[in-house]
């Protein structure tokens, strides 16, 4: 009789709380889910109840998915935390994901905990903005001027990356995902918008590129390898006029610098590279790589993942690969 009060009296718990529960057992079917998630979450339990966790996402995300329950099921007491960007009805909520295993060791379930975070969310952004636009401290007017020329060079990123097929959209998605590795470290701080708008322009100086060596479909020659090597400081240079405080220029100047010393241009090592230059490093690196080019076709997703460990403490810093990883392993990465 206890047992069956306790049971009520568990279920009662879950079913009440504010934040959303999602129960599954060890095979990932899904045995329990309450009014907070069906809300927050915007699903039905009747459509999800009884059914695998993998199967209730969407195509394009089940392999991530899969990653993150065998990254659960091989850590006993680990748990992460994954931002859920709900486009279609405006908000945002973070989902908690912890394996559940018994005296034993042996996963019994998992749970996934669902907080509604689009208030929070949005006042972090306007709290990054604010913090931003204090610290260049510059008046209405000159403000509204670099919102339009930085959305201008933007729109010029578009333009350019246009000429060459094979290259389009790689800044919003090198943005996308240096942003999401940043705030999955270091949180929404004030560094967060310069990190985005240097990811977006961190190619902005193949303006001064001929198309010709841009677009070749071979290897490049020497001369044209070190042609290339120089747009990192003619971005920097570009925008300077336009970044009062330095706080863009100098991590599109170093994204190209290695943390052993050997990139360019000025050969730049460990914590000695700009942060956000450590960042984008990394994004870009994994966007070229899952990118086709008239050379090679686009890498799979585990050889890129690869790729990004072997040369820890060698291309990139070692804790920003870590953390890069982390997100790989739990699905965040495409």
């Amino acid at each position: 009789m206890e047992e069956i009060w306790e049971y009520t009296l568990f279920r009662l718990v879950l079913e009440q709380m504010r934040e959303g529960i999602i129960l599954s057992d060890a095979d990932g079917v899904i045995t329990f889910v309450n009014d907070a998630a069906e809300r927050i979450r915007n699903i039905k339990r009747e459509d999800v109840l009884g059914r695998s966790m993998v199967l209730c996402h969407k195509e394009s995300s089940k392999d991530k998915v899969v990653r993150a329950l065998d990254y659960l099921k091989a850590k006993p007491g680990g748990t992460f935390r994954r931002m859920v960007t709900d486009s279609a009805n405006d908000k945002y909520y973070e989902n908690i994901y912890a394996p559940v295993f018994d005296e034993a060791g042996v996963l019994q379930g998992i749970a996934v905990v669902s907080r509604d975070i689009t208030e929070a969310r949005k006042a972090e952004e306007a709290k990054a903005m604010n913090l931003r636009a204090q610290e260049v401290a510059m008046d209405t007017l000159r403000e509204q001027y670099h919102n339009i020329v930085m959305t201008s060079m933007e729109m010029l990123i578009n333009f350019l990356e246009a000429r060459d097929p094979y290259t389009i959209g790689h800044s919003k998605r090198v943005a996308s995902m240096a942003s999401k590795l940043y705030e999955h470290k270091c949180g929404m701080n004030e560094r967060y918008l310069d990190l985005q708008w240097a990811a977006k322009l961190h190619d902005i100086g193949k303006i001064s590129i001929p198309d010709q060596i841009i677009s070749k479909p071979g290897k490049l020659t020497p001369e044209e390898y070190t042609a290339v090597k120089q747009h990192s400081s003619i971005a920097a240079d570009i925008l300077r006029p336009l970044d009062p405080g330095a706080r863009i220029t100098p991590v599109i100047r170093y994204h190209h610098e290695r943390f052993d010393g050997k990139g360019y241009p000025e050969g730049l090592a460990g914590t000695d590279i700009p942060v956000g230059s450590r960042v984008i490093a990394i994004a870009d690196t994994y966007d070229a790589m899952r990118s086709s080019r008239p050379y090679r076709t686009a890498m799979s997703f585990d050889q890129c993942i690869e790729e990004i460990r072997v040369n820890s403490g060698r291309q990139f810093d070692p804790e920003w690969v870590e953390a890069f990883l982390d997100l790989a392993q739990t699905g965040s990465v495409d």
